[in-house]
C-alpha cells in the first residue's frame, strides 16, 4: 500500500474515533489528511471501501508489530501479553473511544464483515504459531496447538466486546495468561 493510502488510512481513523463512522464524510477524511477530497476518491471509490481497507491495513499491523516483538522476546508469556497489547488492547482503546462503539458492528457492509474475519485469521495464525512449539505440553492434556489457539481467540474477543474498561480487559487477559501458563508448564 503506498504511503499516501496510509496516511489517508490513519487520519480516516482518527476522524472515525472522534466523529463516528456515520457522521464522517469523505470530505472530513480529506480535511484530516491533508488532501483534497477527489485525492481521496482516488484512492478509495467509497467511504465503505475505505473502511475494509482500514480494517485490513490494521490487521497487518498487528501482525508485523507482534512478529517484530516477539523476535525479541523468547517467553510464551512475554509473548503472550505482546499479543494482548497488540491485538487486543490497543484495538479496544481506540474503539472505545469512538462515540458509536455501541453500534460499531451494526455499521459494518457484509465487506466490512469480512475485513473483520480476515483480521481474526491473522490473528488466528499468530495464536498457531505462538503455540506451535506447546504441542507436547499440550497434548498432556489432550490439546492441541490448534484447540488452544481458537480457545484464547475466542476466549480474548468474548472479553473485548464485554469488558467494560481497560483495566477489566487487562485483569481478564491475566487469566487467559494464568491459564495458558498452567497447561503450557513445561
Amino acid at each position: 500500500m503506498s504511503d499516501s493510502k496510509i496516511e489517508i488510512l490513519e487520519a480516516a481513523m482518527r476522524v472515525f474515533t472522534r466523529f463516528g463512522l456515520k457522521k464522517t464524510t469523505m470530505k472530513d477524511i480529506a480535511e484530516e489528511a491533508g488532501v483534497a477530497r477527489q485525492t481521496v476518491y482516488n484512492a478509495f471509490s467509497s467511504k465503505d471501501v475505505l473502511l475494509c481497507d482500514l480494517i485490513r491495513h490494521a490487521g497487518v499491523q498487528i501482525e508485523e508489530q507482534t512478529r517484530a516483538q516477539w523476535a525479541e522476546t523468547p517467553a510464551l508469556a512475554d509473548k503472550l501479553d505482546i499479543f494482548f497489547e497488540i491485538a487486543l488492547v490497543q484495538p479496544f482503546r481506540i474503539m472505545t473511544a469512538s462515540p458509536e462503539v455501541e453500534t460499531l458492528e451494526e455499521s459494518l457492509s457484509a465487506a466490512g464483515h469480512r475485513a473483520m474475519s480476515e483480521v481474526d485469521a491473522i490473528k488466528e495464525a499468530l495464536l498457531l504459531d505462538l503455540f506451535a512449539d506447546q504441542s507436547a505440553a499440550l497434548a498432556q492434556h489432550d490439546l492441541t496447538v490448534e484447540q488452544m489457539a481458537e480457545w484464547v481467540r475466542v476466549t480474548c474477543v468474548g472479553y473485548k466486546s464485554q469488558a467494560k474498561s481497560e483495566t477489566q480487559l487487562r485483569q481478564l487477559l491475566s487469566v487467559v495468561r494464568h491459564m495458558v501458563g498452567l497447561v503450557c508448564a513445561p
